[in-house]
């Protein structure tokens, strides 16, 4: 699979001057915004600090540079430490990449800084070494392990928990080159970066590489057209980006291999052929010959076939993939480690057969102690379990209390649903009904009275049939609410035609993984839930268009609402006022322990996220 990104973020105060203007800095480059990362430099003085971050920003947005890049003795630890990253890098974007000679920069630049003790330090030395593995062609172990636990250790904001669960998803994903091992971690964490980016703009940079993602899920589900909408969309997105022309190309080749899974030769062929356009190194060219050989054999030209397939031979020779990866590499130094450590474990051997007969005196010495401490430890053990007993029979009281608050509540729901059936039942029945009959006696009034009042009976004529209509919909308003026998995906689909059809906004309903029916009040609540959002929307956004996604997790419901209307300022003080509206859905979200979050801004909508454990 060729997936590879750089993400790189650092924040050093330790001993720098400008502190502001370095954590700009380092916080642009982490977001991808090279230019404003250049900008910031401006503010620095002059000398060699200033120099390499100027060079390392120009390096990780063209992916080349040609610049020599040497270290003093003179230099102080952190200057040492960028450059242990430049010279990391520029060994990783080569055309013909020396992994293990990045992987030993980027190891330096680690023990710096450990050394220098800044946790920004530690994590950019991290991002890059996780980088580096991520672009390896073939992850057959787990050498990555130990950087990636690291970096969650040390994660402190929303764009390090998208990096930490996008290269979890590329190492899950990739071993030994084959689709079929994709580890069964990789599906849970898809879910949680679908939920990280519902609380990213969409207009970060980080979206292409979102967008891929999800286009190689639905790779591996063999959905090739869900998988096709995802990598255009990313394509869509990075061709407004300067510095993911590289990006671009990977795109453009996956598009050429699901194309060629599907049967669609042609359009594979197309795709390919923009990947070779776009193709800047070795590696590359690699991936886009193997892959030409795989879609001519798929057509039956075998001539061809062979031609493109011993091109890629020769170029995967040229790399050394099968004997020099990262992994073999690293691997060989540590073998040659072991083989200096095996004489001096050998000299260590007669001795240590001499400590053991002093340990075994030692351990029966031990036994005998410890016989004496289980005895003691018996009886307080059955203190003990008296005491975790109480507390279980306290337990299994609050738990009696809670299963009967929550019949009380289902009670409720389904009281309030039949006086809403009763008043929906009065209002068309016998107000409608009422309404029908005035309209007739008020037709036959008219037939008796002279012409020049036909303005003022068309005046009246219209206020009557009005009145009758906004009857009609208020009784099929009170009656949406039963849903017992539709379920609740249902429910909101007619609310939303009604809606649409009576007022001057659409609604659109999406759906994902709603095939089996909940319980019935957990229903009727959800329903009521996303009938009052709806209401406010009418009543105070004057928006013209809404739109309800309904997703099921597994274990979560998530429900989002969003509209393009007039928006608020705060959604914290909208959410805490007295008001029955959003102060009575974070109560009915409180009591099904689930979680409600709102964002908005004037004149960009609202959109209204809740979580619902199921």
């Amino acid at each position: 699979m060729k997936v590879f990104f750089v993400f790189f973020f650092l924040f050093v105060s330790f001993g720098w001057s400008n502190p502001t203007e370095l954590e700009d800095y380092f916080d642009f480059v982490k977001n991808q915004d090279f230019e404003e990362a250049l900008k910031t430099t401006a503010k620095l003085g002059e000398g060699e600090l200033k120099a390499s971050l100027i060079h390392l920003a120009e390096l990780m947005a063209h992916k080349t540079s040609s610049s020599v890049v040497v270290l003093n003795e003179s230099d102080s630890n952190e200057v040492r430490f960028v450059k242990r990253l430049l010279l990391g890098y520029q060994h990783a974007y080569t055309s013909k990449r020396n992994s293990l000679e990045a992987y030993n920069h980027f190891s330096g630049a680690l023990t710096l800084s450990e050394k220098i003790g800044t946790i920004y330090l530690t994590k950019a030395a991290l991002i890059a070494l996780l980088d580096l593995f991520g672009s390896e062609i073939f992850i057959g172990s787990k050498q990555y392990a130990p950087y990636l636990d690291r970096f969650v250790e040390l994660k402190s904001d929303l764009i390090d928990d998208a990096l930490i669960i996008m290269y979890s998803l590329i190492f899950f994903s990739k071993a030994d080159d084959d689709i079929d091992s994709v580890d069964g971690r990789y599906y849970s964490y898809l879910d949680k970066l679908d939920s990280i980016f519902l609380k990213i703009s969409k207009s970060h940079s980080f979206y292409p590489k979102y967008y891929f993602e999800k286009g190689i899920y639905y790779k591996i589900e063999e959905d090739f057209t869900k998988s096709e909408d995802f990598f255009l969309k990313a394509d869509s997105l990075a061709s407004n980006n300067p510095y993911l022309n590289n990006f671009r190309g990977d795109i453009a080749w996956q598009l050429a291999a699901i194309n060629m899974q599907d049967n669609q030769l042609q359009k594979s062929k197309n795709y390919l052929n923009v990947a070779q356009k776009l193709a800047q190194k070795l590696r590359d060219t690699f991936y886009n010959n193997r892959l030409a050989s795989l879609i001519f054999q798929k057509e039956g030209n075998s001539d061809s076939a062979y031609h493109y397939l011993r091109k890629s031979v020769d170029i995967e020779y040229q790399l050394g993939y099968k004997n020099n990866t990262l992994e073999s590499s690293i691997l060989t130094v540590q073998n040659q480690t072991d083989k200096l450590k095996l004489d001096k474990l050998e000299l260590d051997t007669q001795s240590r057969k001499n400590r053991n007969w002093a340990t075994a005196l030692g351990l029966l010495l031990i036994v005998g102690t410890a016989i004496g401490f289980l005895i003691h430890s018996t009886t307080k053990r059955k203190q003990l379990l008296a005491e975790q007993e109480k507390v279980l029979q306290e337990q299994k009281v609050a738990t009696l209390l809670k299963e009967q608050e929550l019949t009380t509540i289902d009670a409720m729901i389904e009281g309030q649903e039949k006086e809403r059936q009763r008043i929906a039942n009065d209002l068309h029945d016998d107000l409608g009904g009422l309404m029908a009959t005035v309209k007739l006696h008020f037709d036959s009034l008219h037939s008796k009275v002279k012409d020049d009042t036909d303005e003022l009976y068309k005046k009246t004529n219209k206020l009557i049939d009005e009145a009758y209509l906004k009857i009609r919909a208020i009784a099929h308003a009170k009656n949406s609410g039963v849903i017992a026998k539709q379920g609740l995906l249902k429910a909101v689909e007619q609310m939303a035609n009604k809606v649409s059809s009576a007022n001057h906004v659409i609604i659109e309903v999406k759906d994902f993984g709603l095939d089996n029916r909940m319980e019935n009040s957990l229903e009727l609540t959800l329903f009521r839930i996303i009938q009052e959002l709806i209401a406010n929307i009418i009543k105070h956004a004057q928006a013209t268009k809404a739109h309800i996604h309904l997703t099921n997790h597994g274990d979560t419901l998530n429900i989002l609402v969003e509209d393009n209307g007039v928006g608020f300022k705060d959604p914290k003080i909208i959410a805490n006022s007295e008001g029955m509206g959003l102060k009575s859905i974070d109560k009915r979200v409180a009591h099904l322990e689930g979680t409600l979050h709102i964002e908005s801004e004037p004149g960009k909508g609202a959109t209204v996220i809740i979580d619902i454990p199921i």
